[in-house]
């Protein structure tokens, strides 16, 4: 399953994908160079290999798939290390190998604070940086290294917060409506709800004849 359908799934109702941001491709060079590099210097002792016959075509082999599995290694994880944002949270999702992965959110109610660091030379003159956000209580910070352009996305995660308190009171969407109906008829049953309407409709009339 690649990265966007894993996301998709994540998803809540009523929330949309805003953004994915990955790490800078320069975080990929020493698995996919030194991949890359074990196979020319595979192919560039090629004669030497095949002087030894079965032997020599065994390394030969294992060389290429070593350098071959470097990269794509390289590749997928890069890939699968994001920082996901959408209209309701921020998602952290640290791939460190093939067979691991751990995910961090948190809601924008829960953020104190956005802030990015950008040091060093290449750092400076390719754009990228290290985001981290702060979270409230004993939540664990959200972070990524070397994510491109951090200004922006620091911009837009601030935005959304904002976006979110401003509006504490949107109104429930038509399934998280029907999530909260059935919840109450599970809890008080379909009488129960008739009768909590009931009054509702009682209480709302009376007030507007007052």
């Amino acid at each position: 399953m690649n990265i966007s359908e894993y996301l998709s799934k994540q998803l809540q109702p009523g929330e949309d994908l805003v953004q994915v941001v990955r790490r800078h491709p320069a975080t990929m060079t020493p698995s996919v160079g030194g991949g890359a590099l074990l196979i020319l210097l595979d192919f560039f002792f090629i004669a030497w290999w095949f002087r030894h016959h079965q032997w020599g075509a065994i390394g030969f082999v294992v060389m290429a798939v070593v350098g071959i599995l470097l990269i794509i290694r390289g590749v997928y994880l890069w890939s699968h290390n994001v920082l996901a944002v959408t209209t309701k949270r921020v998602i952290d999702i640290d791939q460190r190998g093939l067979f691991e992965r751990n995910v961090a959110e948190t809601t924008y109610e829960k953020i104190q604070d956005v802030r990015y660091t950008i040091r060093g030379l290449w750092p400076t003159l390719l754009h990228f940086g290290t985001i981290v956000v702060q979270t409230a209580g004993t939540t664990t910070n959200l972070e990524l290294n070397a994510v491109q352009h951090p200004v922006e996305l620091q911009r837009l995660i601030s935005d959304l917060q904002h976006q979110s308190q401003a509006k504490p009171n949107q109104d429930l969407t038509a399934t998280e409506l029907l999530g909260v109906v059935d919840r109450l008829k599970q809890e008080l049953g379909e009488e129960g709800v008739a009768k909590l309407l009931e009054n509702s409709a009682q209480k709302n009339h009376g007030q507007a004849e007052e």
